[in-house]
């Protein structure tokens, strides 16, 4: 009976080793189709090692390509739509104008990758590695991101519309004209973020750090900043139109010409914040700190100026000025200084 059981063992044993050599053998095949024709839809090449492969505008739509390997592979306008890509390796890879909707990229490595112009609207990225990533003026809308690791990774023109950045580590990230309507950022870090000219209108960046963050001339109407952290974060000209910024942090931060119009800014923090030029008509600052801020020409809830802080300046013409120099003694003649009736000296010979 033993002897019956061993010999079972054996021979599935057998079987499995032969299985597996028939299927690496089959997968060997799709590979060398793949080089050979650029297509292999819906084809399993499930950890098959592709590293610096030429691949540019292949068709992989479907295929199962979870933790295959393709670090710095070329795969420029390749068209991978609907493609599982759990785990893979793509780091340094090319790829530009590449086709990735509905893709799955759950934990992927893309450190360093280029992305420019790729489309990814809808696709899973979350836990993904996008460190350096170059992603400007992809197409990103309603992509999933969270807790994705995209620490300076470049955004430029990007349009990420409804796409969910939760918990994702943006630190450094250069964003700038970006288009980031109704995106999903709670919790997420951005500190040190360049966000010039981008629209964030109706997000949620709710307790996000935005530390440093430089967002000049950048559009926040609607966005929901509960307790986000815009410690020092410069907001030099932007819109801030109805923004809920309860609890925030903004001490130090640079609020010049800033519309604050009908903001909610209850229990928030804008120790030593910079509010020259700014509009705050409207506004809500119930149980605001605002001390050390500067309020010069800044139009205040009720409509009125606040010019406290303004800069004295100095009027060299008005009298006791200090600006205003001292006239030089103007020198009398004995003719205009001597009283009437007083005999004039008689001049020397």
């Amino acid at each position: 009976m033993a002897l019956l059981t061993i010999a079972v063992f054996l021979g599935s044993l057998a079987t499995a080793v032969g299985l597996v050599r028939m299927g690496n053998a089959a997968k060997a095949g799709r590979v060398n189709q793949l080089l050979r024709t650029k297509a292999c839809v819906s084809c399993d090449l499930e950890r098959v090692r592709l590293n610096n492969a030429e691949l540019d505008e292949v068709d992989l739509q479907y295929a199962n390509l979870q933790n295959v390997l393709m670090r710095g592979a070329d795969l420029k306008r390749a068209n991978l739509s609907s493609a599982n890509l759990t785990g893979a390796a793509l780091d340094r890879a090319d790829l530009r104008k590449t086709l990735l909707t509905d893709a799955t990229l759950g934990g992927a490595v893309l450190a360093e990758a280029r992305l420019e112009e790729a489309d990814l609207r809808r696709a899973y990225l979350g836990d993904a590695d996008l460190d350096r990533a170059r992603l400007n003026a992809a197409y990103l809308g309603e992509t999933i991101f969270s807790r994705a690791n995209l620490r300076a990774a470049t955004l430029n023109r990007a349009y990420l519309v409804g796409a969910n950045l939760g918990e994702a580590n943006l630190t450094g990230v250069d964003a700038r004209n970006a288009d980031l309507r109704r995106v999903y950022l709670g919790n997420a870090r951005l500190k040190d973020a360049r966000l010039r000219n981008a629209n964030l209108s109706r997000a949620n960046l709710t307790r996000t750090d935005m530390r440093r963050a430089k967002l000049q001339q950048t559009t926040l109407n609607d966005t929901d900043l509960t307790a986000a952290n815009l410690s020092e974060a410069n907001l030099t000209g932007a819109s801030l139109l109805r923004a809920n910024l309860g609890r925030a942090q903004l001490p130090g931060a640079n609020l010049q010409r800033a519309n604050l119009q009908s903001v909610n800014l209850r229990r928030s923090n804008l120790t030593g914040a910079n509010l020259t030029d700014a509009n705050l008509t409207g506004a809500s600052l119930n149980g605001a700190k605002l001390d050390g801020a500067t309020l010069c020409r800044t139009t205040m809830p009720d409509g009125a100026i606040a010019h406290d802080d303004c800069p004295v300046l100095l009027d060299p013409f008005a009298p006791n000025s200090p600006a205003t120099p001292e006239a030089p003694a103007a020198s009398v003649s004995p003719t205009e200084a001597a009283p009437a009736g007083t005999p004039l000296p008689t001049p020397a010979p």
